[in-house]
């Protein structure tokens, strides 16, 4: 008899534990829904981050690309002398890279008048003198550390009849797009994925080149995006999961 009579708590009990066990895994269906859901949003968010918009033309064009690109500084080599090479320009966010045939990208007077609204000094790809060794060599720019880069623009200073491009790459390496400008045109872009490396192309006209009125958007002191604290959170979930199970 107190056997029977025990049985209907007994069976209480049992069926209370089976809900809570039901319940409990209900929430870990969820919690790991709610993660896996996080982790993919991230992964989708900055895969979907590929736009690179291109502007070519004149002033007005360039006026454009200054308003859209938000915040502008702009460096049009007036105030150095002539044949300085240039290692990094801190104000724009970037430094140059070595050319291949020696030297840095250095301060070349141009003599033909007005071909950019910034004046006579522009920034050559050739240290060792026209003539020398850095006839066709790309002038390189890389993002300074700390810094953020989504927008930059350019003349081309050279007179001749060519267009010199400009290859925008990510931190991976991987070509985010490309931007030419005609003599005496400005061209730029927005990229809506940080630069790390800019590439102008040596292989335009004679091979001496120069550019002027080179312009970036960097931000200095770059803080961590809002994907990055999804993605810890999707992290921080999936070990809390673990630790449940």
């Amino acid at each position: 008899m107190v056997f029977n009579q025990l049985t209907p708590s007994f069976n209480f009990k049992a069926q209370t534990f089976r809900t809570q066990t039901f319940r409990t895994q209900t929430k870990k269906r969820k919690f790991l829904s709610f993660t896996l859901s996080t982790l993919l949003f991230v992964v989708a968010n900055n895969n979907a981050q590929a736009a690179f918009v291109t502007y070519n033309g004149d002033s007005t064009i360039e006026s454009n690309w200054q308003t859209v690109s938000g915040s502008t500084t702009i460096e049009d080599f007036e105030s150095y002398a002539v044949n300085s090479q240039i290692s990094s320009l801190p104000a724009l966010g970037i430094s140059f890279e070595t050319l291949a045939g020696g030297g840095l990208p250095s301060i070349y007077n141009h003599g033909e008048c007005c071909v950019t609204p910034y004046g006579s000094k522009q920034l050559g790809n050739f240290p060792n003198g026209v003539g020398g060794s850095n006839q066709w060599d790309d002038i390189v720019l890389q993002v300074l550390p700390g810094y953020e880069i989504t927008a930059l623009g350019f003349w081309n200073g050279d007179g001749q009849s060519d267009t010199l491009v400009a290859t925008a790459y990510d931190a991976e390496g991987n070509i985010l797009g490309s931007v030419g400008s005609f003599k005496g045109t400005f061209a730029g872009f927005i990229s809506d994925t940080p630069i790390s490396r800019i590439v102008f192309d040596g292989n335009t006209g004679d091979g001496w080149n120069h550019l002027d009125g080179l312009q970036t958007n960097a931000i200095p002191g770059v803080p961590l995006p809002a994907a990055f604290w999804l993605l810890l959170s999707g992290c921080i979930g999936l070990l809390n999961f673990r630790r449940i199970v």
